[in-house]
C-alpha cells in the first residue's frame, strides 16, 4: 500500500475522495494507527459526509485487524469525540471529516490518549511508513465490530461543572449547524438551557436551505443575518461541518470577527481563574495581548493550529488556548483534581459569553466595542506567493528598525506598538496570509498599502 502524500496535511490528513483517499488507505492508517499508539481501545466518529461514512468503516476494519477494540460515537462533532478519549481514557481516538473543506473530501483526525493530534510535524509521518507495509489486496472480506456509546451526559456534567445553566434565562439566540455533525450535540445542550434558540441546517431538508460548511465566507453567513433581524435574536452562532469552530453573530446581525471574541473570553476567563496563562495563535497581537496582562494574566504566543496549541497547552499546564478562526481549546484541569488533558471546544465559549451578557447585562455589540474601537484589524488577506522566504527578507529589510518574531511565519510589531502585522505560508493551500492590526484607521490603510506594495 502506498498513500498519497497529497492528503498528508500539517494537522492531519484531507484529500479527495476516492481519487486521493479511498478505503484501501482508510484500513491501512488504521491498522497503522493501532500499532503506532499500541492501542488496546479505540474511540470513532464521523461527519455527516457520504465519503467520510465509506472511509468510516474501512478505517475500523483496520483497526479490528490489530485487534482493538472499537467504540464508535457515530455521526459526532469533532470535540466531542476527543473529550470522549480524555474523559473515557482511551488509548486513542479518531474523528473521519474534512472538516470545512469543499464536498467530495474527506479526511481523518487521530489522536493518542492525550488528544494530541498527529499531523506531518507531530510523528504522522511515522504512522504512514507503516500504512506503506500494509498490504491490502481484498477489500470484500473486511471485517469490523464496534459498541455504540454516548458521552453526552458526561459532556454536560462538565458544561454544567463550569456554568450555572439556570443563569441562561431569557436569551433569544439562532444556531446554524451548517448541516454539519455538530448538530446532534448542540440540540442536546441548547434544549437543556432556559432560554430560546432557533436551530437552521440541524437537520437534512428542513425549511433552511443549505449552505457551505466553512462559517467565515460571506456567502455562508447571510441566511443566519437575516433571521436574527427577523426574529430580534440576542445573538447567532454558526458552527463549522465538524462543529470545532464557531463564528459569532451580533444582536444588530454584524459578525464578530473571531480575534475580538478571543479578547472577551480572554478577560472572562481570567475574572473567574486569576493569574492564569492563555496561549493565543501569532497572527495578531496587539489587543489580546493588552487584555490579557490587563486583567492580571501572561499571553503565550504559539503557532496556529489544533496540533500545534493543543501539545503546547499540554506541556505548559495552560487551561485555555484560542485561534483567530473560531477555535477554542480547554484544559480538564480548569476543574480542580481533573487531569492535564487539552480538547477543543465550541459550546462552552458560547455558554461563557451568554453568561457574562447576563451578569454585565450588555448586548453582544456592546461587550465586544472596546476591542474593536481600540485594536482594528484587517481581516486575514490571501495572496499568492512564488518565494516567501524572499517576500521575509524584504520585509525585515523595510522595517528593520521594528521587533521580529518567526513563531508562525513572520511577526512584525512596531517599536511603540502602535501596529503589528504577521505574514505566514498557508498550511492548506499556495497561499500567504496576511493579518493587520492598529490602534487607528489611518495606520491600519497605511500600513496595508505599503505591505501590498512590497508583497506585489
Amino acid at each position: 500500500m502506498k498513500i498519497n502524500s497529497k492528503i498528508l496535511r500539517e494537522y492531519d490528513i484531507r484529500g479527495k475522495y476516492p481519487q486521493e483517499i479511498d478505503e484501501k488507505t482508510a484500513y491501512a492508517l488504521g491498522l497503522a494507527f493501532a500499532k503506532f499508539i499500541k492501542a488496546k481501545q479505540v474511540i470513532v466518529g464521523r461527519d455527516t459526509r457520504l465519503e467520510s461514512e465509506k472511509i468510516f468503516w474501512a478505517f475500523i476494519a483496520g483497526l479490528s485487524k490489530a485487534k482493538v477494540k472499537v467504540f464508535s460515537l457515530g455521526v459526532c462533532a469533532t470535540p466531542e469525540l476527543f473529550f470522549a478519549v480524555g474523559i473515557k481514557k482511551f488509548d486513542g481516538g479518531c474523528m473521519v471529516t474534512a472538516s470545512h473543506s469543499p464536498i467530495e473530501q474527506t479526511g481523518l483526525k487521530m489522536c493518542d490518549s492525550q488528544g494530541r493530534c498527529f499531523g506531518m510535524s507531530n510523528d504522522l509521518n511515522k504512522i504512514i511508513k507503516l500504512a506503506n507495509k500494509v498490504k491490502v489486496d481484498n477489500l470484500n472480506n473486511l471485517k469490523g465490530e464496534i459498541q455504540f456509546i454516548s458521552i453526552s451526559l458526561a459532556y454536560k456534567n462538565f458544561l454544567k461543572s463550569i456554568i450555572d445553566f439556570k443563569k441562561l434565562t431569557g436569551f433569544k439566540i439562532i444556531l446554524d449547524a451548517s448541516g454539519g455533525s455538530g448538530a446532534r450535540l448542540a440540540e442536546e445542550i441548547f434544549a437543556d438551557l432556559p432560554l430560546y434558540s432557533l436551530r437552521m441546517n440541524f437537520h437534512a431538508n428542513d425549511k433552511y436551505p443549505d449552505h457551505g460548511p466553512n462559517p467565515l465566507l460571506k456567502e455562508n453567513q447571510s441566511l443566519i443575518i437575516k433571521e436574527i433581524k427577523k426574529f430580534k435574536a440576542d445573538l447567532g452562532i454558526i458552527f463549522d461541518g465538524d462543529g470545532d469552530r464557531a463564528i459569532f453573530v451580533d444582536e444588530t446581525g454584524a459578525i464578530v470577527e473571531p480575534y475580538y471574541i478571543n479578547c472577551l473570553l480572554s478577560e472572562i476567563i481570567l475574572n473567574k481563574k486569576k493569574h492564569q496563562k492563555i496561549l493565543v495563535d501569532a497572527r495578531l497581537n496587539l489587543g489580546i495581548k493588552n487584555v490579557i496582562e490587563t486583567n492580571g494574566g501572561k499571553v503565550i504566543f504559539n503557532r496556529s493550529g489544533y496540533t500545534n496549541i493543543v501539545r503546547t497547552m499540554e506541556a505548559r499546564k495552560i487551561i485555555f488556548g484560542c485561534e483567530n478562526s473560531g477555535h477554542f481549546m480547554f484544559n480538564f484541569s480548569w476543574i480542580k483534581g481533573r487531569k492535564n488533558y487539552v480538547y477543543g471546544e465550541v459550546i462552552l465559549p458560547v455558554l461563557m459569553v451568554l453568561e457574562y451578557l447576563k451578569d454585565k447585562k450588555i448586548s453582544l455589540s456592546k461587550a465586544v466595542s472596546k476591542f474593536k474601537k481600540n485594536y482594528l484589524i484587517s481581516g486575514e488577506i490571501n495572496l499568492p506567493i512564488k518565494n516567501f522566504d524572499n517576500l521575509k527578507n524584504k520585509i525585515k529589510q523595510q522595517f528593520k528598525n521594528e521587533s521580529f518574531n518567526e513563531i508562525d511565519g513572520l511577526s512584525v510589531v512596531s517599536k511603540s506598538e502602535e501596529w503589528f502585522f504577521n505574514i505566514r505560508l498557508s498550511h492548506t493551500e499556495p497561499l500567504i496570509r496576511l493579518n493587520i492590526e492598529a490602534k487607528n484607521i489611518k495606520q491600519l490603510v497605511k500600513l496595508k498599502r505599503k505591505l501590498l506594495e512590497i508583497i506585489n
